[in-house]
């Protein structure tokens, strides 16, 4: 159910799939951490940074 709302906020709203792949990205260098090839401070930096730009297209007016 959450799946099908996602696409279609994101058929409405395009930049949300650069939001969701920058989330991405953030877990990757999070979880990379563990195996040296990652960071947890640009991780969580990526997260915050795409999950503040994803609040505000979210709460923009149409």
């Amino acid at each position: 159910m959450l799946a099908k709302r996602w696409r279609t906020l994101e058929r409405q709203r395009p930049q949300l799939r650069y939001v969701k792949w920058g989330e991405a990205i953030g877990v990757l260098f999070i979880l990379g951490r563990f195996v040296g090839l990652g960071s947890v401070v640009f991780g969580l930096i990526l997260m915050a940074g795409f999950g503040l730009w994803g609040y505000s297209v979210l709460n923009r007016e149409s």
